[in-house]
């Protein structure tokens, strides 16, 4: 038997759910250690806070809307004609422009976040994040364009030709600006890390790796939702629907788990109460100003002996300055 719509978003929602529930685990982890586990005398990073609420708020939304679109097409809708599954292909239906824009705007809020950490991380160079930013830019637009045709599109499948060129441009766009600035975030903590490595023998490759991993489980995820969309696979609902949560899980999962101390710059297992959120500096803001490694927040400062010239002096970050995880 096919797998239809309805079977579809009876298997989606189940999914969701299951990820929502291991998401609110980790945004609480991740509130308790931006506000109660910061290091003494550091204030509250509001802008990793606020972001992390704003994603929680925007999931939350997103499968309260998705429940109440199942619930309409299996019980207000289950006589009429075509059943659930007809029920589905209205796509000028408010529950499904409404949660549309919902995943719209989480989808380019986790961007943006992830934009703004390559920024940071690379020193606030804007020609880093050029090209990345009109891809962000493209997505806001090919966002707009699939929320205007489903408002206005007559009862048509999601796979309708007048939705396939809006649909794939913002999941290959988002999928790209995510890809693109994972990549730079990743190298330029292996560049940092080679000059730290000399003074302080840690390595923060671990971190990297951590980085890459987060930014791959989303990527990962995109690529398959745009093969599923590209062969008129129903099954597409089912990762369409995840992302909501993965977004925010793939964001918070840094911060935990380098907070509590579950991954060190090392590579160690780490005690976790000897561990804390200043271990967030080097893959959250580091800056490269002449042949020093610069970076904000609280500093370790090590000098180093140049011959015929003054001692450098190459600091390296403990701030836990701003994500966008991943």
């Amino acid at each position: 038997m096919a797998f239809g719509a309805d079977e579809s978003k009876l298997v989606s929602i189940f999914i969701q759910t299951l990820l929502y529930g291991a998401y609110t685990v980790i945004f609480a982890l991740t509130v308790w250690i931006l506000v109660w586990r910061r290091p003494a005398g550091q204030s509250i990073n509001k802008l990793l806070l606020w972001t992390s609420i704003v994603m929680f708020v925007l999931a939350t939304m997103h499968i309260g809307v998705n429940y109440a679109r199942v619930f309409m097409a299996f019980i207000t809708y289950r006589n009429a004609e075509g059943g659930p599954a007809a029920f589905f292909n209205i796509l000028s239906n408010f529950t499904q422009v409404f949660g549309s824009a919902i995943y719209v705007t989480q989808t380019l809020v986790g961007d943006s976040v992830v934009l703004v950490r390559c920024y940071i991380v690379w020193g606030r160079r804007w020609y880093i994040v050029a090209c990345p930013a009109l891809l962000l830019l493209g997505s806001t637009a090919s966002g707009i364009g699939i929320l205007y045709s489903f408002a206005h599109i007559e009862d048509a499948e999601v796979f309708a030709l007048q939705l396939e060129d809006w649909i794939v441009s913002f999941f290959s766009l988002t999928l790209s600006t995510n890809f693109i600035c994972t990549a730079l975030v990743a190298y330029r903590i292996w560049y940092v890390n080679r000059a730290v490595m000399n003074f302080t023998h840690h390595s923060w490759n671990p971190v990297m790796l951590l980085v890459i991993e987060s930014g791959a489980i989303y990527s990962a995820t995109l690529l398959s939702l745009l093969i599923l969309y590209k062969t008129e696979s129903w099954f597409q609902y089912v990762l369409l629907d995840a992302i909501s949560p993965i977004v925010g899980l793939v964001f918070s999962m840094i911060i935990v788990r380098i907070g509590l101390g579950l991954m060190a710059p090392t590579g160690e297992t780490r005690d976790s109460s000897s561990y804390n959120m200043h271990h967030l500096g080097p893959f959250i803001a580091a800056q490269r100003d002449g042949d020093n490694v610069a970076t904000t927040g609280t500093q370790l400062s090590i000098p180093s002996e140049t011959a015929g010239r003054q001692k450098d002096l190459i600091t390296a970050t403990v701030s836990n300055t701003s994500e966008n995880s991943v």
